[in-house]
C-alpha cells in the first residue's frame, strides 16, 4: 500500500506530547467557546458528547468530561485515563482534576463555587434525563441550564488539518474497498464482505469504521440503511456505503455496483442518480442555501419520474460525527453554506423489490467551488459493471 496511508508509529503514553500546534488550536477553540458562551449569556458549561470532548481537548476517553471556566478548562476524568492525560495537564490549556465519580460531583460543585457560579451549561442532547436529575441533586444551589447547539456551530467549518484528515480517512477506505471487491465471491453473504471491508480499513490505519457497513445485495440495495447479514451475494445491483474513522474524524462513501450487465432500467436509473449526484455538487457553493442543494438535486430525479423514490436528504455536515451539521435536507434548518464545511453529497432512487442507486462523495465547499475529496473514486456507469465474480463462499 502507499506510503502515505501507513500509520506512523505511536508513541507510549508516557512520551506523548501535545504538540505546539495542538495546543494553539485548544487555546483558539476555547476562545471560541467562551465567546459563544457570552452571546449565550452563561459564563460555564459542562462539556459531556465524546467528540466535543475530542474536538475541544484533542483527547478523548470513556466518561472524560471538560468543565469550562471564565478563567479554566479542566478535564474530568477517574484512575483509567489519569497517565494518558497527563500530558494535557503539562501543556498548560487545562487542569486535569482525576475522581470517582462519586467525588466528581463534589468537585464540580467546589470549582463552581471557587468561581462564583450559580448557573452551570449542560448539553442538553448529550444529557439523559436520568443523568440531569442526578446532576441537579448533586449541585445543590445551581441551576443546570441546557446549551444547545454551540459546538455543532463550532465544529461545523474544518481547519486544514481535519481536513486533511478525512482525505486520509478517505483514502484508507477507497484502498480497503480495492481490496475487498477483489474478494467477492457469488455466495459469500453481505456480512462477510462488510467484514472483510472492515478488516482492510483498519490494517491500513484507521482506528475503526465511521459507522457498520451498508451492504445490499439485490432487492437489499433498495432499503436506504440496510444491515448486512447472511443474505448470499448475487447476480445484479450491490449497494456498499463505508466509511473509516481515523484520528476522530470521519470519511463516508457509497458506491453502486452491477455484478454482470443491467437491465435498462437500473441502467437509467444509475445514469440519472449520478446526475442528480452530480447537479449537487456543482451547487456546493458558499453562500448557496443547504435546501436549494437538496433542490438541485431532486429536480433531477422528479424530471426522471423517481421523485418519490428519493425518499432522504441529500446529504449531510461530515466530520467528528459521521453525520453532524449542516443537514442538506429540503426542510429544517437552512444553513448557508461556508467555506472550510465538509458535507456528503449522495442522492439515491430505490425501488422496492429490484434494488436501488446511491452514490456519495465527500465535498469541501472552498471560495473557489465545491472540491471533491473523494475524486479519485470513478463513479461513472462503466466503472460501475463488475465481472460476474465466481461461485464460492469466502
Amino acid at each position: 500500500m502507499p506510503d502515505r496511508y501507513t500509520p506512523a508509529p505511536m508513541s507510549s503514553v508516557c512520551d506523548a506530547k501535545v504538540s505546539p500546534e495542538q495546543i494553539a488550536t485548544i487555546k483558539s477553540r476555547l476562545v471560541a467557546l467562551r465567546s459563544g458562551l457570552a452571546h449565550r449569556g452563561q459564563s460555564a458549561i459542562l462539556i459531556t458528547g465524546d467528540q466535543d470532548v475530542r474536538f475541544l481537548a484533542g483527547c478523548f476517553g470513556h466518561d472524560t468530561r471538560i468543565l469550562v471556566l471564565p478563567t479554566r478548562a479542566i478535564l474530568i476524568s477517574d484512575r483509567r485515563y489519569e497517565e494518558y492525560l497527563a500530558p494535557w495537564q503539562e501543556c498548560g490549556c487545562f487542569d486535569v482534576a482525576i475522581h470517582g465519580r462519586p467525588e466528581q460531583s463534589k468537585f464540580l460543585c467546589e470549582a463552581l463555587a471557587g468561581a462564583g457560579l450559580t448557573q452551570l451549561g449542560i448539553q442538553a442532547s448529550h444529557v439523559t434525563l436520568d443523568a440531569k436529575d442526578a446532576l441537579s441533586k448533586a449541585l445543590k444551589g445551581i441551576e443546570l441550564v441546557p446549551v444547545n447547539g454551540l459546538l455543532s456551530e463550532l465544529r461545523m467549518c474544518k481547519s486544514a488539518a481535519e481536513v486533511s484528515t478525512i482525505e486520509r480517512a478517505i483514502g484508507i477506505q477507497v484502498e480497503a474497498l480495492a481490496a475487498t471487491l477483489a474478494t467477492i465471491r457469488l455466495g459469500m453473504t453481505e456480512g462477510q464482505l462488510a467484514a472483510r471491508l472492515i478488516y482492510e480499513m483498519r490494517i491500513r490505519g484507521a482506528e475503526c469504521e465511521s459507522f457498520e457497513p451498508i451492504v445490499g445485495s439485490g432487492p437489499n440495495a433498495s432499503v436506504i440503511h440496510h444491515t448486512p447479514g447472511d443474505y448470499p451475494i448475487g447476480p445484479g445491483v450491490l449497494l456498499i456505503d463505508w466509511g473509516a474513522r481515523v484520528d476522530g474524524l470521519c470519511s463516508d462513501l457509497t458506491r453502486t455496483f452491477f455484478l454482470g450487465e443491467p437491465d435498462d432500467e437500473m441502467k437509467r436509473v444509475y445514469t440519472v442518480v449520478a446526475e442528480a449526484h452530480r447537479a449537487a455538487i456543482d451547487a456546493c457553493q458558499v453562500g448557496t442555501s443547504t435546501a436549494d442543494v437538496d433542490a438541485a438535486a431532486r429536480e433531477v430525479i422528479t424530471a426522471a419520474g423517481w421523485g418519490e423514490q428519493f425518499a432522504h436528504s441529500v446529504g449531510h455536515g461530515l466530520g467528528r460525527d459521521v453525520h453532524e451539521q449542516p443537514f442538506m435536507g429540503k426542510t429544517g434548518d437552512k444553513v448557508k453554506l461556508a467555506a472550510g464545511m465538509v458535507v456528503t453529497i449522495e442522492p439515491g432512487i430505490y425501488l422496492p423489490g429490484i434494488g436501488g442507486v446511491r452514490i456519495e462523495d465527500d465535498i469541501l465547499v472552498t471560495v473557489d467551488g465545491p472540491r471533491v475529496l473523494s475524486e479519485e473514486l470513478d463513479s461513472t456507469l462503466s466503472a460501475a459493471i463488475l465481472p460476474l465474480p465466481q461461485e464460492g463462499a469466502m
